[in-house]
């Protein structure tokens, strides 16, 4: 079970028949939160509200990944990042139009409260899934037709551990972070997939049909894919 605190983001719970009480841990990009059985989603809501000073602490030690200021540099394959404050508001406010995301902060915005940066980065992320949802459905489809590969459909996902992933009935999962990657690597990604739906494992059918539909570039582009992280 995942909850989505306000101000914590993502907690995963997991219930223990070991646990004698609740431990809150820091994964990647979220807490875990291990409970004992019997305990109430009341009581564990509570607790994380009295704990939240230190779980802030506990998220802040995580490798620095974007801190969003006016000043950041963040750019995906389709849009750029344009942080601005305003006077005449007190909330966060997007837009994205031309192939620039516009996000209007309140004016004084103190961009090293962890709070702040859980805010913007949703907001982003709300961009990322919608960029997504837009145009991976669209470079599937064209692929699909240009080597002649067959699929189910194509469903967006939040995955921080896999780019794309495809069922054995030939439906392609790509994860929204896939947007932080270079366009030519996203597309290298769904070939990746759609070769699947062709042959489910990797071995030398696989290789060789990629290195096909990918100019010969399966293993070259694959060790360019693996230096960049999924998530953030």
């Amino acid at each position: 079970m995942i909850i989505n605190d306000k101000d914590l983001g993502e907690i995963k719970l997991v219930k223990n028949a070991q646990a004698r009480r609740i431990i809150v841990r820091r994964k990647d990009d979220y807490l875990q939160l291990t409970y004992p059985p019997g305990t109430s989603l009341t009581y564990i809501e509570k607790t994380i509200e009295e704990m939240k000073p230190r779980l802030f602490k506990l998220l802040e030690k995580k490798k620095a990944g974007y801190i969003f200021t006016p000043q950041t540099d963040f750019k995906t394959f389709s849009f750029a990042l344009n942080i601005t404050e305003s006077t005449s508001t007190s909330n966060f406010y997007m837009k994205l139009k031309d192939g620039i995301l516009y996000l209007s902060c309140p004016f004084g915005t103190n961009y090293k409260d962890f709070s702040v940066q859980t805010t913007i980065k949703k907001l982003v992320e709300k961009a990322l899934r919608y960029e997504a949802k837009r145009l991976f459905p669209q470079k599937v489809e064209a692929f699909a037709r240009q080597h002649g590969f067959t699929y189910s459909g194509v469903k967006i996902n939040q995955s921080r551990t896999r780019w794309g992933s495809c069922s054995s009935k030939k439906s392609i999962n790509l994860s929204y972070h896939c947007m932080l990657l270079p366009e030519y690597l996203v597309d290298f990604v769904i070939l990746h997939e759609l070769c699947h739906t062709c042959e489910m494992n990797h071995g030398e059918r696989f290789w060789a049909l990629l290195d096909k539909v990918s100019g010969g570039k399966a293993k070259q582009l694959t060790k360019e894919l693996r230096s960049y992280k999924t998530g953030w």
